[in-house]
């Protein structure tokens, strides 16, 4: 059971700083896998990404 809120809205406005496409590639592969074991992933690392960029 989580402490967090849940999320209403999933969907958001892009942002300029927003990672492309093409720039997603790059740096996708250079990112951790998961390690297929212990919780599965829940947060998508490229929207994790982007808002350290937007910072």
């Amino acid at each position: 059971m989580s402490r967090l809120p849940e999320i209403a809205q999933t969907h958001r406005p892009a942002y300029p700083s927003d990672l492309s496409d093409a720039e997603w590639e790059i740096l996708n592969p250079l990112l951790p896998a998961p390690k297929g074991f212990g919780r599965p992933r829940t947060v998508d690392l490229r929207e994790i990404l982007n808002g350290i960029f937007y910072g």
